[in-house]
Formats: structure tokens, sequence, C-alpha cells
């Protein structure tokens, strides 16, 4: 790996550090794995940057070491995060949500939505509480009978998406394989889009869905930002 000067610490979570850094005077975004019990490896991240590379999606890599977990992408511009959700923005958005779901994406490495909630699940196991075991009864009726799935990204909120020309994701951490609506609901719930914001959305993305599915899974999308927080905590405690 080059040489590199780290300049500002941006999130650090029992998971991984990220820190805005300089490599080669060149201004970047420096990530450090720490843990990858519940979430992608950095050898997944850097396969998944690779990947969608191609289609634009999210920022280049600009260096790597596997053996010490680091990785060092495109510092990019434009966060989404005090935007207007106008009509052009959710345009774009659904446009480039339906692009992301629509690769073929089936690297080994990647797993589904449902290992990563039953890994949280058996983490949880001694946890008894009425909320917990209502967040996993929820989970298991939405996902019975589970629809085609598709790769994700899982966490698609105003932080991890960035808009100049285009818009790219970054933060690949939880993606995976998982159910269109799960993501859908999940935007919604993240930018708490109205019934309008959300028509204008779906019609960008190109597909239907059931306005009380999406509610439904809004609320599994509650409960499982909650059975996360629980696995955070308890996981920091373990440190």
């Amino acid at each position: 790996m080059n040489k590199i000067k780290i300049t500002e610490t941006i999130s650090d979570t029992p998971y991984s550090q990220v820190s805005y850094c300089y490599l080669n005077d060149v201004k970047a975004v420096l990530k450090t794995k720490k843990e990858a019990i519940i979430t992608n490896s950095i050898k997944t991240e850097l396969k998944i940057h690779e990947f969608l590379s191609n289609y634009d999606l999210c920022p280049d890599i600009l260096d790597y070491d596997l053996l010490n977990n680091r990785i060092v992408y495109e510092c990019l511009k434009y966060s989404v995060e005090n935007s207007e959700y106008n009509q052009v923005f959710l345009e774009i958005f659904g446009k480039t949500l339906s692009k992301l779901h629509s690769l073929n994406y089936r690297n080994q490495d990647v797993g589904t939505f449902e290992e990563k909630v039953e890994g949280y699940r058996n983490l949880l196991s001694t946890d008894p509480t009425a909320e917990i075991q209502e967040s996993f009864a929820l989970f298991d009726k939405l996902y019975k009978k589970s629809n085609e799935l598709v790769f994700c990204h899982n966490d698609l909120n105003t932080s991890n998406i960035f808009l100049n020309k285009q818009m790219k994701f970054i933060d690949w951490e939880y993606a995976g394989l998982n159910m269109s609506i799960y993501e859908i609901a999940s935007i919604k719930k993240s930018f708490n889009f109205s019934s309008d914001q959300l028509s204008i959305f779906l019609k960008a993305y190109g597909q239907d869905f059931n306005p009380n599915e999406i509610e439904e899974f809004e609320v599994l999308v509650g409960f499982v930002e909650k059975i996360w927080q629980k696995v955070t905590n308890k996981l920091k405690s373990n440190q």
C-alpha cells in the first residue's frame, strides 16, 4: 500500500474505522475492517467495488491491503444528506436503484440477507425479550415465501449516497442478495418519502409494489435496525 496520511476520522464502529486521508497527495477515504462476523469482509467489499465500477455505481478503488484489512477508495463529493428530494432526485434515485437490482452479481463470498439475520438471531439467542421475539417472528413471516432475490446494498441511507452527474453508493458492508421490496421499504423509511415521492421513485424504478406490503416491510426495517443496535452493543461489550 502506498503512503497514507490520515486527516480525520469519519466513523468508528465495532466493524470498521473510516477516515479521510491523503494517498500520495490525493484526497481519499481509508476503510480499515475490524470485525466481519455480521458484515462483509474487506475482501468481499473489494470484489463488489471491482464489479460495480464497471457500472459507475460506486467510488473507484485507489489502493488496498488485504493482509491488514484496509481499502482506500475515491473521495466522492456532493452527499445527498442535505438534498431536496424533488422529482429529478427521485427519478435518478429510482433508476439507479433499478440498475443495481438488475445486475447479475452472484459472487460466492456474498451471502443473503436471510443469512445475515440468522447471524443476528444466533448472537441474540439469549435475549428473550418480547421485542426481539416479535422482530424475528415478523421476519419469518415476510421471508417465508421470499420472491426472487436481487443484489441489494441493504443500507441506503443519506450518508451512503452521493450525486453529482450520476448517483453512486458507498459502504457495502451489508450488501448481499435480498428481496427488492425490503430495500424499497428501507429507503422509504430512511428518506421519509411521502406517498407522492414514493410514487415518483417507484415509477422511475419501473416496478409496482403493493403499498400495504411496503408498509409491512417498513415495520420490519425498524425491527432490524433495533436488532442491529442490540448486536452492536453486545459486540462492543465483548471488546
